[in-house]
């Protein structure tokens, strides 16, 4: 691979990817599409029937709909589980859940990495069985196996109120499969950096050296002759799933219009999953007249609504680090808007606006905080210089495919030209010896060396 004009070959194992309709599979679904675009070869094992948390639009998607092959997670019944469980041991030595569709995903893996050449295998959660897949297709094959965490697993792994937190107990079972997938995989990406130490910190093994960061990627196209709206308009588009709330942004623009009293018409609207949280949220903090909830649209519907508003709106949950990158973060870039983020005071949005702009990130626990930010975008928005302070599509060079592709071909550089060192190194060793080691062995001990770092920013 360390010839960029090869296009590599890839196994994706991304139960959340096809047909997109939640969070996870946009992200997945948008870089099988980038990669595709790119000349890349691209086969996605995908969960058959994964629910859906937003309507779907089919039609947008068939770019990517012929190499998809879907697998359907055998049913919960109680010979499924005691079955899955003891095969899953014998395929990977192992004692975990998941396998009533990491088996039969891993089956049709094998199958076809014997009809096809992979150059790697990546595995991209969540479902965490994603990982446990990969892991039996990897020992069977020695394909080199790229892991992918966007949310910390397992998830009673993830900080409060979401999940217990980093420190709590893995058990025994667990520890010994999380350490396997740790040393097994070839690689580990993360899309921020915060992501990456808070897993790499109760991993059972340091895998600092051979991880690094690559983002969610943006592919969306802004809308063409969208009309903004007349007045000064906020919008957030997506889950409000707790633990997120909308009631400290709510209590916030309560005081930002008993401070300003806006002289032009103002507006929130939410494009949201849980419509009634906003309306008795809305009633009880007085402003319920400022507030419009929409209906849901399809993930490729979505660039023409955000065109309409002035400042695009993300609201994390109240955690004391915000570890995560919020996929609607890196889809509010692609349009360009300014974007309020009301988030941890320490976390990665913090983090990536105070150092490259686009918008401006307030404390999620304080409401005068966010009237405080209000007031300061509805200035800048009366003297028409909002967009040209707080434009987000200044971010777009750390997001869009040029950008996210080229981190992967680094890492198969990285890695192919580690494999082929090792391989020189153990022939000049065993000069009377004619096999040569296989990949899988070499995978699983993988020292770090100074390459790897470039890749952690």
């Amino acid at each position: 691979m360390a010839n960029n004009k090869i296009k590599p070959r890839i196994l994706m194992i991304a139960p959340s990817c096809y047909p997109p309709g939640n969070p996870e599979a946009f992200v997945n679904a948008n870089l099988v599409l980038a990669a595709l675009e790119d000349g890349w070869h691209v086969d996605v094992i995908t969960m058959e029937n994964l629910p859906h948390w937003y309507p779907n639009n089919l039609i947008a998607w068939q770019k990517i709909a012929s190499c998809m092959i879907p697998v359907i997670e055998h049913k919960k019944t109680l010979a499924n589980q005691f079955s899955s469980f003891f095969k899953t041991f014998g395929r990977s030595c192992q004692f975990v859940k998941g396998g009533r569709w990491a088996l039969p995903a891993a089956d049709a893996a094998i199958q076809l990495a014997s009809e096809k050449k992979y150059d790697f295998i990546i595995s991209r959660v969540l479902p965490p069985m994603a990982h446990l897949a990969a892991l039996i297709v990897a020992l069977r094959t020695g394909i080199p196996w790229i892991a992918n965490w966007n949310d910390p697993v397992p998830f009673r792994k993830s900080p409060k109120p979401y999940g217990e937190g980093k420190h709590s107990s893995l058990g025994f079972f667990a520890g010994r499969y999380y350490r396997e997938v740790a040393e097994r995989a070839i690689w580990h990406t993360f899309p921020c950096e915060r992501l990456r130490k808070y897993v790499t910190s109760y991993l059972p093994s340091n895998i600092n050296e051979k991880s690094s960061v690559v983002p969610h990627i943006s592919l969306i196209d802004k809308a063409a002759n969208v009309s903004r709206s007349s007045g000064f308009t906020l919008m957030h588009a997506g889950s409000l799933r707790p633990p997120r709330s909308p009631y400290v942004f709510l209590q916030g623009i309560k005081i930002f219009i008993d401070r300003v009293k806006p002289r032009s018409e103002f507006s929130t609207v939410f494009i949201v999953d849980r419509p009634e949280e906003v309306r008795n949220a809305a009633r009880i903090h007085g402003v319920e007249r400022f507030v419009r909830i929409e209906n849901s649209r399809s993930y490729t519907e979505m660039p023409a609504a955000l065109e309409v508003a002035d400042v695009l709106v993300i609201i994390e949950a109240l955690v004391d680090e915000g570890i995560f990158l919020p996929s609607k973060f890196v889809d509010y870039v692609r349009i360009g808007r300014p974007i309020l983020a009301i988030s941890p005071t320490v976390g990665t949005l913090a983090d990536i606006i105070a150092e490259h702009g686009g918008g401006i990130s307030v404390d999620g626990r304080s409401a005068e905080a966010v009237a405080d930010a209000l007031q300061l975008l509805y200035t800048e928005w009366m003297n028409g210089t909002l967009d040209s302070k707080y434009n987000s599509s200044t971010l777009y060079n750390l997001y869009n495919k040029k950008a996210i592709l080229n981190k992967y071909i680094e890492i198969f550089n990285i890695i192919t030209e580690r494999y082929q060192e090792s391989r020189l190194s153990f022939s000049a060793g065993n000069v009377l010896r004619s096999e040569e080691p296989h990949v899988s062995t070499i995978c699983k001990d993988f020292p770090g060396n100074s390459k790897a770092n470039i890749l952690k920013g």
